[in-house]
Order: structure tokens, then sequence, then C-alpha cells
């Protein structure tokens, strides 16, 4: 009997769409910034799991600039930033690597920050899978 109810109840389940929900599909976003005359752009890969990659290019035109990602589930952070070297006036730097945060829903934002000479922020954007905001 208890074997028939199990089935009964895991019929129904299936029946009515109480699963587990379904992982968001693969988006690939581009992001763009400028400070000045320096700039960054690049994209997130945010995936169907608990990771987003950035890829990213920060050219400085003047003074020290260095770029950083950071992902985002509420309250919850990947932890230490993904960072760019630092650069001098009319250098640039990539900005590679992913972040990671393991819990239900994974990344949901990552927020990408243009810092200056004195670690300073001077401008970022907030991306989820739809759309990157421009904060400063």
């Amino acid at each position: 009997m208890r074997k028939f109810l199990m089935v009964l109840v895991v019929a129904l389940m299936a029946a009515t769409g109480f699963a587990a929900p379904a992982q968001a599909a693969p988006v690939d976003r581009p992001f763009g910034m400028a400070y000045g005359n320096s700039t960054a752009s690049g994209k997130i890969h945010f995936t169907d799991g608990y990771t987003a990659g950035v890829s990213g290019v920060l050219h400085a035109a003047s003074s020290p600039r260095q770029l950083c990602a950071q992902g985002m589930n509420g309250n919850t952070s990947s932890g230490r930033p993904l960072c760019s070297a630092w650069i001098n006036e009319g250098e640039n730097a990539t900005l590679s690597g992913s972040v990671r945060i393991p819990v239900a829903g994974g990344v949901q934002q990552v927020i990408i920050t243009m810092y200056g000479a004195y670690h300073d922020m001077l401008v970022w954007v907030v991306c989820t899978r739809d759309v990157c905001t421009r904060r400063s």
C-alpha cells in the first residue's frame, strides 16, 4: 500500500507541475562604460547553473585604472572580486574569468566596477540576464 501511495503522490506532483524549477537558459549580456576617456567593455555569459563568465577590456586614458567583477544573488556575493591588473595612462588590460555562487539561482547579477588611482569606485554597471544599468 505504501508503494502505491508513493507512486500516486509522485504522479500527482508531476501532473500538477510540482517539480524542481527549471534553470534559465544561458545568455550573453554585453556591457560598456566610460569615465572621461577611460573605457571598459565586454560581455557576461550567464550560464544555466551557478556561474557567470566575464570577459572584457579596460583602456586607461589617464591615471591608474582597474576593472573588477563581483557576482551577487540577493545579499550573497561570489566572494573575492575578479579583477584586471592595475594599468597606467595609455595602457590596456583584460578581465577574464568567472564568478560563482553555489546557492539556489546562482549568479543573478554581476557588478562591473572601474576603480581609480586611490581605489575609488569611478563608475560601475549592474548587469542581469536582461539588462545592464550604469551606476556612479
